[in-house]
């Protein structure tokens, strides 16, 4: 092959790549323009394979550039100017430069803008961003948008396609703070961004929620593909997030073995760690792959009888394992109380224990010595984060020193809350009339939601103090409920209203070990909210309202 043969269809495969990344099919020629261009230069009695040859290592020296083409003779003399920056090869976020695709064929899966993702990195990400599109289709996605609202705003902003350039003039070239636009509008998703911006400039009420994405086109949603070490596809998506949640394990995985291959000194997993071995536990590690950055977390995470050290694609997954790893530790380190606390229980705490839902005694008195040991970890370090080995000694040294006060205090306190339960279940059990069934069922959940195996440590020393008057609020209700199951109703109703947003929010009952703070918050607060209906006479610890809850949930 020639060399202007190989230059020709490089430009051919250039142009048309530049079709697919501005969905158009009106850039390069046909090949009759290609025969032209040649008809154009090529002598008229140059009819043959030898001819040409024969005649081409001759004219190649007097005009070396006689047959290559350019974009001038393949694009249409009409054709518009076309910014090529519109449309990157590549998507920056933080220090991740991720490569980009351009695919244009309506109803195929990957029509459109495709961001490539090594496995890797796959957990660094953040769907913000992305549904900002790329510059050169953000005018299409904003005109989208506007159509998808409801009539009632969209009268507002018609014709679209002119808001959209409208809109498009005030917003960022890129996501990023944009306080200082002309029109400030907070910062978020791409969404919430043009809501509060339509919403500033009509003065009719917008949110993101108004927005029917639905009825977007698909091509207008960037499709992720997440590739292994070797550039095979693992998985495919338009929900980053969900990716995110399906691929977590292998992630991590991806992120250790990257970690380790890179430099042997990264290799920091292992397992059957039964003491604070090591100086220093890293907050993260980097290794360094093409221009991206892979970043590990390390962290501690309890195998029961040891614990081991594993790498986390997250900061998030490190932050939610360490303090179980640390509280491991410390409880190896710690020679147990149990059987002397045992000992000197009285029979009233001995007979309430055993009423406990837990496998066996064993189990139940392990369970309160690690609610004693996380009393003093989250003392010293409220978000259990310990990297330093002198840090966990201090921890461990006041372990010892207050252990087995905590215990006779935890065990002693849950003894209390036993009797408690069983009050309250058989006061509920008691209560058999029909009517009465929606509020025994709400009252039963309630009680299964507190009192369960793990419960000690899973709700923590400080809040297990509370646990005897909620559950002494249920025994309250029930009287009240067999004398008005109408108001019963009505307070039912706010209670299972605020549980709902708490839901809503991703929280469950029993909590789950990683749930976000404001969750937690929210979670006590609905116990809160209870005795301030059912059971006036206990008084709440707090002021506590349907909204007060909504605006903690809402952050």
């Amino acid at each position: 092959m020639w060399a202007f043969e190989r230059a020709n269809a490089r430009l051919r495969e250039e142009l048309a790549e530049l079709e697919e990344r501005t969905r158009r099919r009106d850039i390069l020629f046909d090949d009759e323009a290609v025969f032209d261009f040649y008809q154009r230069r090529i002598p008229a009695d140059v009819s043959s394979t030898k001819s040409f040859e024969g005649w081409w290592r001759t004219a190649r020296f007097d005009t070396p550039d006689l047959l290559t083409m350019t974009a001038d003779a393949l694009v249409a003399e009409d054709s518009p100017e076309i910014d090529e920056g519109l449309f990157p090869p590549s998507w920056q976020q933080g220090d991740q430069r991720l490569t980009l695709g351009y695919r244009f064929e309506p109803g195929e899966e990957d029509d459109g803008v495709t961001v490539r993702i090594p496995l890797a990195l796959l957990a660094r990400l953040s769907p913000n961003g992305f549904d900002w599109q790329v510059p050169g289709l953000r005018a299409e996605l904003v005109t989208a948008m506007i159509k998808s609202l409801p009539k009632s705003i969209r009268r507002n902003v018609v014709p679209a396609a002119d808001w959209a350039a409208r809109l498009l003039g005030e917003l960022p070239s890129e996501p990023g703070i944009v306080e200082a636009l002309p029109t400030p509008v907070p910062q978020g998703s791409f969404a919430e961004t043009l809501a509060a911006l339509i919403q500033k400039l009509t003065y009719v009420p917008v949110s993101a929620r108004d927005f029917e994405l639905g009825r977007v086109p698909s091509h207008l949603r960037m499709t992720f593909v997440v590739t292994d070490e070797r550039g095979r596809t693992v998985a495919a998506d338009k929900d980053l997030a969900d990716l995110q949640r399906r691929l977590g394990t292998r992630v991590r995985e991806s992120v250790a073995k990257a970690t380790s291959a890179a430099a042997p000194s990264n290799a920091i997993e292992r397992g059957g760690i039964t003491t604070w071995d090591l100086g220093e536990l890293p907050r993260f590690l980097d290794t360094k792959q093409g221009d991206n950055t892979i970043r590990g977390y390390p962290t501690l995470v309890d195998d029961g009888a040891s614990v081991s050290i594993r790498m986390m694609s997250t900061e998030l997954e490190q932050a939610r394992a360490l303090p179980r790893g640390v509280r491991r530790l410390l409880l190896l380190a710690t020679p147990s109380p149990a059987a002397y606390v045992q000992q000197h229980l009285t029979a009233a705490e001995k007979l309430s224990l055993a009423t406990s839902p837990y496998k066996s005694t064993q189990a139940l008195f392990e369970d309160c010595l690690a609610a004693a040991v996380d009393d003093v970890l989250f003392r010293v370090r409220p978000d259990g984060q310990v990297f330093m080995k002198a840090e966990f000694d201090t921890i461990r040294d006041r372990v010892s020193g207050v252990v087995m006060d905590s215990m006779f205090e935890t065990v002693g306190l849950v003894a209390r809350i036993l009797t408690a339960h069983r009050q309250a279940d058989k006061a509920l059990k008691a209560a058999t009339s029909m009517a009465l069934l929606p509020g025994i069922s709400d009252a039963r959940q309630q009680l299964t939601a507190l009192v369960y195996p793990g419960f000690a440590s899973e709700t923590g020393l400080a809040q297990l103090r509370h646990l005897p008057r909620y559950l002494s609020g249920i025994s309250a209700r029930v009287p009240k409920l067999v004398d008005n199951p109408s108001r019963d109703r009505v307070w039912m109703n706010e209670t299972q209203a605020a549980t709902t947003r708490f839901e809503n929010a991703g929280g469950t009952m029993p909590l789950k070990a990683d749930a976000a703070a404001p969750v937690l918050r929210a979670r006590w607060m609905i116990e809160e909210l209870r005795i301030s209906l059912f059971a006036q006479e206990l008084k709440a610890a707090e002021s506590v309202s349907l909204q007060r809850i909504q605006k903690v949930l809402a952050g």
